[in-house]
């Protein structure tokens, strides 16, 4: 049944990785290590489909255009699909296909890092799954025009890859405002503009999802507004949904069969935040008690939450953790832990008051390092393990700095928390984007010791029973390809992660 406009994505992003949105890092990891179809078979297969080769579940952004389109050129015109069910929709009658996309090309922050620490530099998986997309020869085969978009855009004309993937529009930026209008000209036949940098919308503008996404994710914030410059989010206005409109939304992806419902946000502390950005209780408990009431749901899931609310207003937590760990999707030792991304960035007060001075708030930047032990441990007594970042090669980045760092993961010795230590990465919709970005080949050795340290502590708190198996793998392995690649000061860091004492 060909159709008008097709949307689609990667196989990597039509997936739910088995309902656990943490395993999609693995995006970011080397391809070909393992075979593709092992990985897609096992680690990301594709969403299932709604017995018409339809998508039955697909990125929350992309339901948002879908629904946008539908609503211009009605429902019957547009069609979201999995890349292999491509050929079951795209024929001579197809004049756009739309994709959505992330990470193209593989150099966000997670696969710049771990491709190169893991992957001997072979590409990443993301980057691998976006070239057999686009390889596809019924991308072409009719003369629809391509039309790419999504977070991950920017990369494709930082990469001067667009005319080689025959590319005829980048989308960057948000799409409810400009994508109608895109789409418009494509079906009409008229000139589409290479790339598109499109305006911020109004909330009126923005529309609700007609049809279930990944991981029933629901979107309750969008934008920060505190200034971080190595963050695109803080570029978005910012706005906090209502609660019927998130609702509405959940209940939706519940009826469709998602056992699990994300809530979409820069920070969870952010929905409805007073002045100086001092958190809501009252609202955010409310929309957790919302989610929490929805017939079917298993798993709720916020994305994201800054620290420094979770210090000045810990009963939050308290009243909210209940209903996280209740309704978490991981046991640690036998029993239901909740769980959340954080950003810790840096240990260093004076990085954090020249690059993200606002993270802070409502609090004090010259208290970073004591905020951050202060509400992992208020996370913790409340059974919420986060998931946390830290960030290296920050522009102006010194020893000291590193140092700080350091001196912070070891006061968090101990306490329940997955660190996730990335390099610095300019993305293009960001403050810093003009920075150099932080690579192999510049790392100090208390930058290698930093990550050391930080998968040390992964290892020992998450899987101890797998530390002499990955002692021996590291020791033949990555040590001796590091130090032949690396040099020397790789020596010490690599003997530390495997167990050996610094001499």
């Amino acid at each position: 049944m060909e159709l008008p406009i097709v949307l689609t994505a990667s196989a990597i992003e039509m997936s739910d990785f088995g309902l656990n949105p943490f395993i999609s890092f693995t995006g970011g990891f080397p391809s070909k290590i393992v075979p593709q179809r092992i990985l897609k078979w096992h680690l990301y297969p594709a969403t299932k489909d709604n017995g018409d080769s339809t998508a039955a579940f697909a990125p929350y952004g992309m339901r948002k255009i879908e629904a946008l389109l539908a609503r211009e050129f009605g429902e019957s015109n547009v069609v979201t699909c999995t890349p292999s069910n491509l050929p079951k929709f795209v024929g001579p009658e197809t004049k756009a296909i739309g994709i959505s996309t992330m990470d193209p090309l593989g150099i966000g922050f997670v696969s710049r890092t771990y491709t190169s620490l893991v992957g001997f530099g072979r590409e990443p998986i993301s980057a691998a799954e976006f070239r057999e997309l686009m390889n596809n020869p019924i991308m072409r085969k009719y003369g629809s025009k391509i039309i790419v978009g999504g977070s991950g855009s920017w990369q494709i004309i930082r990469g001067n890859m667009q005319d080689a993937y025959g590319i005829d529009t980048v989308v960057i930026g948000e799409g409810d405002r400009a994508a109608a209008e895109i789409f418009r000209k494509a079906v009409q036949g008229e000139p589409l503009p290479k790339i598109v940098q499109t305006e911020k919308p109004k909330m009126e503008e923005i529309p609700l999802i007609t049809k279930p996404s990944l991981f029933g994710v629901v979107e309750i914030t969008r934008g920060c507004g505190k200034g971080c410059q190595f963050c695109s989010p803080t570029m978005r206005t910012r706005y906090s949904f209502p609660l019927e409109r998130i609702k509405k939304e959940a209940e939706l992806n519940a009826r469709a069969g998602s056992r699990m419902i994300v809530l979409q946000t820069d920070d969870i502390f952010l929905y409805k935040c007073k002045e100086r950005f001092i958190p809501n209780k009252k609202a955010i408990v409310e929309l957790i008690e919302t989610i929490d009431r929805i017939p079917g749901v298993e798993y709720i899931q916020p994305a994201h939450a800054a620290l420094s609310p979770v210090v000045y207003d810990q009963k939050i937590i308290e009243e909210i953790a209940p209903m996280l760990v209740e309704k978490g999707r991981w046991p640690y030792n036998g029993k239901k832990v909740a769980s959340i991304e954080v950003g810790i960035e840096t240990g260093s007060v004076r990085l954090m008051e020249k690059h993200m001075k606002g993270k802070a708030l409502p609090l004090e930047v010259k208290d970073w390092p004591e905020i951050v032990t202060q509400a992992i441990g208020i996370f913790n007594d409340n059974g919420i393990y986060p998931l946390a970042t830290l960030v290296t090669g920050l522009p102006d980045e010194t020893t000291e700095d590193t140092l700080a760092t350091m001196e912070l993961v070891d006061d968090l010795k101990g306490t329940k928390i997955f660190y996730v230590p990335l390099f610095f990465t300019s993305e293009e919709d960001c403050l810093l984007r003009a920075s150099r970005q932080m690579d192999l080949r510049h790392l100090t050795e208390l930058q290698w010791d930093f990550f050391a340290t930080c998968w040390q502590h992964n290892i020992a708190i998450w899987h101890p029973q797998y530390r002499p198996l990955y002692a021996a793998g590291a020791m033949f392995g990555f040590m001796f390809y590091y130090m032949w690649k690396h040099g020397a000061k790789v020596l010490q860091p690599m003997m530390k992660l495997v167990g050996f004492p610094k001499s």
